[in-house]
């Protein structure tokens, strides 16, 4: 049964392809098919977006919309060293427009 909850949703005229948020994601609800990340699993998308902060593109956001309900079991599985490991590795700010910085 679906229910209303927040969920990653993917602009894929934006989408670079470039596997950055796939590669971050914890719960491994992403995936690249054909050069695009799709959603491969809504129960496996836990809402909390750690795959924007790595997006260089601003293809990804969040939403609130119906979905199958997440999968909590799948946390049982994260390693949360390897989480942050994964974000470190990933993220790359992009400057500000304007700006050295």
């Amino acid at each position: 049964m679906k229910e209303k909850r927040m969920i990653i949703t993917i602009n894929e005229e934006l989408c670079t392809g470039c596997g950055r948020c796939v590669n971050s994601c914890p719960t491994s609800a992403l995936e690249l098919v054909d050069e695009k990340v799709i959603l491969k699993d809504e129960k496996l998308c836990d809402g909390f977006g750690s795959c924007i902060a790595v997006c260089p593109a601003n293809a990804l956001s969040i939403e609130i919309r119906e979905a199958d309900p997440f999968d909590w079991d799948i946390l049982t599985k994260i390693d949360f060293e390897d989480f942050l490991d994964k974000l470190t590795l990933h993220y790359k700010p992009v400057p500000l427009k304007g700006t050295d910085k």
